[in-house]
């Protein structure tokens, strides 16, 4: 593949850093995370995103969206981890509104994907189960009366369900076979348990209780859940090394800036062999994790094959990302673990990122297995 940007793709993502840097700033952020509401959500920022059409960048030009795909949905997602923003774009986007997209009825995309593209709606998914983090379906029960699916179960660590005006959920509707559903989070049977992420982020743990779902709430087809699931899956882990290779970059930026201004002896710090080389092998993980998530996004954008490229990509968002923030921190010295220093916020991240979908085991066993039955 051919890594350079084109005119188009470079000024999308220069778009999203210059509004992401002027309004995602430590004290904005930190303001977000004190709200009383608990909603972690900067609603202004949402605002400006929507303004600059890059909430609709990715969607359908039907539905009011640019039609672009998932490198340039990437492209934002380095920056908003760059500025680590406080929004739901990977929730509304990569789990709701391109799966709506490639996989709802002409109704649901009606429905929903112009009020992304506005700002105004909040999508997401919720796929976990617990364990590894990766998706297992949820067991649904018939009742018979209405001869509608009624879903019962339990998914945890569901991204910004507290928002949310629709969850897709998947669920077993056979032996073997599931079925992915939309449903509002405010249902009845639906109850909500809230908990909070390393960086803050509220992950909810959604239980259904009977909870009705229709024909006009499938997504895909009936009995196709697995399918469904996976293109999901698939495209998340790819947002999700995209926003770490943004939140590596401004653990590298944050902490060259700090090295070549604090002194020791009458020199930066930064011209200590031994800091010199923490950080030139902190920048390496760095491009190494957005390589590979560049790589992973492009593969999925073209239709090809990405299984080894993702459970790479990730692998590498999880381990390499650890080395990077944790250097950063080295670096710092005391500061670094000041919770009210930026540098520390890049680390909560990474830490939420590295288990989100897997963390670098379950990634590297993946891999293993697409290895050996190659």
């Amino acid at each position: 593949m051919d890594f350079t940007l084109t005119e188009e793709q470079t000024a999308v993502r220069d778009l999203a850093a210059q509004i992401l840097s002027e309004r995602s700033t430590p004290e904005r952020v930190r303001e977000v995370e004190a709200d009383p509401s608990g909603e972690w959500f900067d609603r202004a920022l949402w605002s400006e995103l929507a303004k600059a059409d890059l909430l609709g960048l990715c969607l359908p030009e039907a539905q009011g969206g640019g039609g672009y795909g998932l490198f340039e949905l990437a492209l934002i997602l380095e920056q908003v981890g760059r500025n680590v923003a406080p929004v739901p774009l990977y929730a509304t986007i990569a789990l709701g509104a391109l799966p709506l997209a490639n996989f709802g009825t002409d109704e649901q995309k009606s429905a929903w994907l112009p009020g992304v593209a506005a700002g105004d709606v909040v999508l997401t998914a919720a796929l976990s189960e617990g364990g590894d983090g990766l998706p297992q379906p949820s067991r649904p029960r018939k009742p018979p009366p209405l001869g509608r699916l009624a879903i019962t179960g339990t998914k945890m660590l569901v991204p910004a369900a507290h928002l949310a005006q629709r969850v897709l959920v998947s669920a077993r509707t056979g032996d073997g076979t599931s079925t992915v559903f939309l449903v509002d989070p405010g249902a009845a049977g639906v109850s909500a348990e809230r908990n909070t992420s390393s960086n803050l982020e509220p992950l909810t743990t959604l239980t259904f209780d009977g909870v009705a779902v229709g024909a006009d709430d499938v997504v895909g087809e009936v009995d196709g859940g697995a399918a469904v699931t996976e293109w999901i899956t698939d495209r998340a882990i790819a947002a999700l090394c995209a926003t770490q290779a943004g939140v590596c970059e401004a653990a590298l930026r944050i902490t060259a800036t700090y090295t070549s201004e604090r002194r020791q002896f009458g020199s930066p710090i930064a011209t200590f062999q031994a800091v010199a080389h923490r950080a030139a092998d902190a920048y390496i993980d760095t491009e190494a994790v957005r390589l590979t998530a560049h790589q992973a996004a492009w593969r999925l954008d073209a239709g090809m094959p990405a299984s080894e490229e993702l459970a790479i990509a990730k692998f590498w968002a999880s381990d390499a990302a650890h080395r990077v923030t944790h250097a950063a921190q080295h670096l710092h010295g005391g500061i670094g673990v000041d919770v009210d220093y930026p540098v520390h916020r890049t680390f909560r991240w990474a830490r939420h990122i590295d288990l989100s979908l897997g963390g670098p085991t379950a990634h590297l066993r993946r891999l293993g297995r697409l290895l050996a039955t190659a």
